[in-house]
């Protein structure tokens, strides 16, 4: 197979040093895609994440062709949901909300929710673009200890909730916050490189 380039739609540095880890070569383009959700998607975190995780590779899709494609590219899109009792909990906007997400997260087993679009875009003979796509979603369980006020705040303090899904990150200080989790490990850290390498082998045959 010949190489492919990869583009991470993505500006997640969690996501970035995950994939960088995997051995996986590639290049970043953010994309500022909805991620509003209506009810019918609250109600099913799992395809909430999937289809949040496609809004995202979709844009970078269209963004790569227009730019006049000329070789293989796989662009994966992801999004990372924690949910508790059915309930999506997303990045706090202040430090009164992270610490009411943490208050309930106390003492309780909530899931980490990745959504994993991959678009592989292939140019043709004729001059068009063939599109295949595979979006998958991961999930991990993480039970948090019994939390004080003083534990909730101490932590929200270290700046480290803010642009986190749930307002903690399990790679930093929010660690100590944890007493145990089940499943895959990278994928509450935002990226489960694992199934992801399963599912799309080609991304080993990077080249950017």
């Amino acid at each position: 197979m010949s190489k492919i380039e990869v583009v991470l739609a993505s500006s997640s540095p969690r996501r970035r040093q995950l994939l960088g880890e995997a051995g996986i070569r590639f290049r970043v383009q953010a994309a500022d895609a909805d991620e509003s959700l209506d009810d019918d998607l609250r109600a099913d975190p799992a395809r909430a994440a999937r289809t949040v995780a496609e809004r995202k590779a979709a844009m970078v899709v269209q963004q790569v062709i227009a730019d006049s494609l000329t070789h293989t590219t796989a662009v994966i899109g992801a999004d990372t949901m924690v949910v508790l009792d059915g309930q999506i909990f997303g990045k706090p906007q202040n430090f009164s909300a992270a610490c009411g997400m943490l208050r309930k997260l106390s003492g309780r087993t909530h899931q980490v929710i990745t959504g994993v679009s991959v678009w592989m875009l292939e140019p043709t003979a004729d001059g068009e673009v063939s599109i295949g796509r595979r979006t998958f979603s991961e999930v991990s369980e993480v039970t948090f200890k019994d939390l004080s006020d003083d534990d909730i705040k101490t932590y929200v303090h270290t700046g480290e909730a803010y642009d986190k899904a749930g307002s903690y990150a399990i790679q930093g200080e929010g660690a100590r916050l944890v007493a145990h989790w089940e499943g895959d490990w990278r994928n509450i850290v935002g990226l489960p490189v694992e199934t992801l390498l399963y599912l799309v082998p080609a991304l080993c045959e990077s080249d950017t």
